[in-house]
């Protein structure tokens, strides 16, 4: 941790503003404690956003910046930057480098430049018996992906194709993108899956915001049942993400490193309506087996997901880059669990092997351990919540379905056991 005064960070800030137009920094405003006593908290994402945006041509992708990232706190004009405190509290530490059980991770993304065999070795080293590619993507790019990693391990390294919907309004859209998965069944793509640009950006000829419960959808959701594919679909994002980036909102310091990834603006709807047409589409298509990404993005309401679950039976969760609102609520997280247990399934979302803001290994100790009060990322500052976790020691029999046996009946196409 560092220590500078008020100055300093002024000086930051204004060049700050001077590479980027338009940033203003977060404070709260002074609060009067005690005489002339005066606090104030903020919490501050400066200099990551000054090397992110300054510094990206000498920084490798997979290397995090660390310098003035995280959190500050200010007291009697003095300054304390990266603020990280180390918990006086004394708790267990449990290293689970592999899963009490073969894991199968639902939840991947990959790209062509991936090496197949670094991959198997990873998933070797990490327990994982098999990973899904979602970003398997159509025509020439999925034919490439399904040849070098399908090909190298049919049965280890499965791929998930992709529709582009920038020909919806073409009238043998749903004709021709049957016939395309079809064709990539039969070429070795296990499922299809549906990126949450589907109800927030994706739009028509008209400017049109295209609903996930889009009509012209159904044929080809119906066609997945048909085919046996499964539909991993993610839609939406966390409820802070469609919520001012302010001084209230709890993901201010991922938000504002994202910019991009905030839907609080006009324009777009509002989170409740997305994920009402995303069950909405599950529902009206209940041959079809559904898998929703990152718990439904329910996370942090377990009660809303656990009647989204009893609605619909046609559909799993997986528990992906979700860890981090679990871990906070581990009573209610661990009963959901066990009632549950037929429905959720492992995943990371990740690529096996991964090195910046690794997940296996602290999936596993939240998942298998009782440990208490730990760090829910392998990382420098926090790259999403800003709190810590517990684990759920979860029995075994419960366990051995979230690691595989959920995942091995989605990809079979069978719906879950109520």
């Amino acid at each position: 941790m560092k220590r500078s005064n008020v100055g300093a960070f002024d000086a930051k800030v204004q060049l700050m503003r001077t590479r980027l137009p338009g940033f203003r920094p977060t404070r709260f405003s002074p609060v009067n404690w005690t005489g002339d006593v005066k606090m104030r908290a903020i919490t501050v994402a400066s200099l990551l956003i000054a090397a992110s945006f300054c510094s990206a041509q000498v920084t490798q992708p997979s290397e995090p910046v660390v310098q003035g990232t995280g959190r500050a706190l200010q007291a009697k004009g003095e300054l304390l930057e990266d603020y990280d405190p180390r918990p006086a509290l004394v708790t267990k530490i449990t290293d689970v480098p592999e899963p009490k059980f073969p894991a199968i991770d639902i939840h991947c993304h990959w790209g062509n430049e991936q090496d197949p065999a670094a991959l198997l070795s990873a998933m070797d080293a990490q327990g994982v018996t098999a990973a899904i590619n979602l970003s398997g993507g159509s025509g020439a790019q999925l034919d490439r992906l399904l040849k070098r990693f399908t090909g190298k391990a049919p049965d280890r390294l499965l791929i998930f194709c992709n529709i582009d919907f920038s020909q919806i309004d073409r009238p043998d859209f749903v004709e021709k993108t049957i016939a395309f998965l079809r064709d990539a069944k039969q070429q070795g793509a296990r499922g299809l899956k549906i990126f949450k640009s589907l109800g927030l950006t994706v739009k028509d000829v008209n400017g049109n915001r295209i609903a996930v419960d889009d009509k012209r959808l159904g044929p080809i959701f119906d066609a997945c049942g048909r085919l046996g594919l499964p539909v991993l679909i993610h839609s939406g994002d966390p409820p802070p993400f469609f919520e001012p980036v302010d001084r209230f909102n709890e993901r201010w310091l991922q938000l504002t490193r994202h910019p991009d990834w905030s839907f609080a603006s006009e324009g777009f709807p509002k989170f409740a309506q997305v994920m009402d047409e995303h069950f909405n589409a599950i529902r009206d298509h209940p041959q079809t087996v559904f898998i929703s990404a990152h718990m439904a993005n329910l996370g942090d309401d377990l009660v809303k997901l656990g009647q989204r679950l009893d609605e619909l039976p046609n559909v799993y969760v997986d528990i992906s880059g979700r860890v981090e609102e679990l871990g906070r609520q581990p009573f209610a997280a661990r009963k959901f669990f066990v009632r549950y247990q037929d429905r959720i399934l492992f995943g990371t979302d990740r690529y096996p092997g991964r090195r910046d803001q690794p997940r296996n290994a602290i999936y596993y100790r939240f998942l298998e351990t009782d440990d208490e009060y730990f760090k829910p990322y392998d990382h420098p500052f926090a790259p999403s919540g800003d709190w810590r976790i517990y684990g759920l020691a979860l029995p075994d029999d419960v366990l051995a379905k979230v690691y595989n046996g959920n995942a091995t009946r989605a990809l079979a196409n069978e719906r879950p056991t109520k």
